[in-house]
């Protein structure tokens, strides 16, 4: 028996050092990316003009709301983000709109308009309009009316890196600015009704997936089209603040149909519906984050659930190696809608995130036996 025991206990021995000598290496890395790493401030003018704006919002806060608003970069903060509005007890981190006035509300939507595309911000508008008017007339005493939070990341006065969150009701917006690089990931928006003063928030989503899905042949259809998966995000908010948390999307390799085996017209009814979710960002942001993404394109994968018309449920997914995109039709119905945008490759809330990365599956056994 003792010689069995032995040369597992000798295994268990090497793993635990290993596990140890990685973890330190780990915190070691985590700290230089924070401190080595910081870009330098830029002189582009778009990156400058961003810079301006978020000056101007930062200088009109009091020194109070400032403190609370302001977390170092790669802080946890950044993880906790939510789809749902915060009740009226709770306090996520960072300033609540209710404690802002109208010119600095106004202030902080200038850095948004700055950010966003006219598309992006449009959509933004309606879905935080409507939010705050549906919770003052659903469980008024519970939720609170003005279901949004501002957190900010990193100083732009003193440095080339820093960013800001946006979470809320059907709304978590990650952006950072790292020298002349902006991105926008983790980026999700839901909405609830689906047309709010006129405009179908999210209807480009809906309908150029499905003139993709129309583009496709019978051969091509029953590779894309999936039967008894289960709906709904797989990758969407998190639920916990862990600052390791990452998804694995190694299994998705493979699954639905490959951009490979489209023809052109179909392959740019993909870029089409891609570039909807991309170009919520300015323009010459997004226009870099396209190029990545079409460097992979034919390694990129598309995939539906649900029926396959304007009317009926939905839900699909696009997964290349620069880009996750989630969409997914939350009831029985088409009135309640979930998107998420994420960067498979690492970037997911930028370079200076603790989990940035593909993580292997010795890293988190390292991970799971350290804590």
């Amino acid at each position: 028996m003792s010689r069995k025991i032995l040369p597992i206990l000798i295994i268990l021995s090497v793993a635990c050092i290993v596990a140890l000598t990685l973890n330190i290496f780990n915190t070691v890395e985590v700290k230089a990316e924070k401190t080595v790493k910081i870009a330098e401030i830029s002189t582009k003018p778009s990156i400058v003009a961003l810079a301006t704006a978020m000056k101007s919002f930062r200088n009109s806060l009091s020194e109070e709301l400032l403190a609370d608003a302001s977390f170092p970069l790669g802080h946890k903060e950044s993880y906790s983000w939510s789809n749902l509005p915060a009740s009226i007890d709770s306090e996520r981190g960072g300033i609540h709109f209710s404690k802002l006035s109208v010119d600095q509300l106004t202030l902080f939507h200038k850095v948004l308009d700055m950010f966003l595309s006219d598309e992006g911000y449009t959509k933004i508008s309606l879905i935080t309009s409507r939010a705050e008017t549906d919770i003052s007339k659903v469980k008024h005493s519970f939720w609170n009316s003005r279901p949004y939070f501002i957190a900010l990341f990193g100083n732009p006065e003193t440095d080339g890196s820093w960013g800001f969150q946006l979470d809320g009701h059907h709304l978590a917006l990650n952006f950072l600015v790292h020298g002349d690089e902006v991105s926008i990931v983790p980026a999700h928006l839901g909405t609830s009704p689906t047309i709010i003063n006129g405009k179908a928030v999210l209807g480009q989503e809906r309908g150029n997936a499905l003139a993709l899905l129309k583009s496709l042949d019978i051969n091509q259809k029953q590779k894309a089209i999936q039967t008894g998966g289960r709906r709904g995000l797989k990758v969407g908010p998190g639920s916990s603040t862990d600052p390791y948390l990452n998804y694995d999307y190694s299994h998705f390799v493979g699954v639905g149909l490959k951009a490979s085996e489209m023809n052109d017209v179909q392959k740019e009814n993909l870029r089409k519906l891609i570039k909807t979710y991309i170009y919520n960002l300015e323009t010459e942001f997004a226009d870099v984050w396209m190029k990545h993404v079409d460097a992979e394109f034919d390694d990129t994968y598309f995939v539906w659930i649900g029926g396959t018309t304007e009317n009926d449920s939905i839900y699909y997914r696009v997964f290349n190696p620069a880009v996750w995109i989630e969409f997914n039709d939350e009831g029985r119905g088409t009135s309640h809608i979930h998107t998420i945008i994420r960067s498979p490759n690492g970037k997911d809330y930028g370079i200076f995130a603790l989990n940035r990365g593909p993580k292997t599956l010795l890293e988190h056994y390292v991970m799971a036996v350290t804590k």
